[in-house]
């Protein structure tokens, strides 16, 4: 992998490899078709929760929450490429802080839209989130 597809607006990077430098969306793992129909279902699936909460603000919540889970699916489909980019290599105290911070906004989220109960809107979002959490370290080797 050249300099310009790890940083390309680093300022000792030659001209030559910016000009060559392959677009982030061409190296991802899904495809922008892929990306646009995920995020098209989304848009249909929060108007489906604006229409059957009756609360415009229910839906604007499920439209981030999906638009957000698609945003995670598409970077963790080239995982390396995603965190080479963001700089966030190691598995330090922001991994920990991420997934955390995931497991709460979902559990958040179960409670404010679905009014869910608290402690089972945690169990759900630690099962579910957790699960995926949990499979990216299984399948990480050790010492990335």
């Amino acid at each position: 992998m050249n300099m310009a597809a790890m940083n390309p607006l680093n300022a000792n990077t030659p001209l030559r490899e910016l000009k060559n430098a392959m677009l982030l969306g061409d190296s991802m793992g899904l495809s922008m078709t892929t990306v646009q129909r995920m995020l098209g279902a989304s848009a249909i699936a929060s108007l489906g929760v604006w229409y059957l909460q009756g609360a415009v603000m229910d839906g604007v919540l499920t439209l981030i929450a999906l638009s957000a889970l698609t945003a995670l699916i598409w970077g963790l489909s080239e995982r390396e490429t995603t965190f080479s980019y963001l700089k966030l290599s190691g598995s330090g105290p922001w991994n920990m802080l991420a997934m955390v911070a995931s497991i709460v906004i979902f559990a958040q989220l179960s409670i404010s839209i679905w009014a869910f109960p608290t402690v089972g809107a945690y169990l759900l979002s630690l099962s579910f989130i957790g699960s995926f959490w949990l499979t990216g370290y299984m399948i990480q080797p050790n010492g990335v």
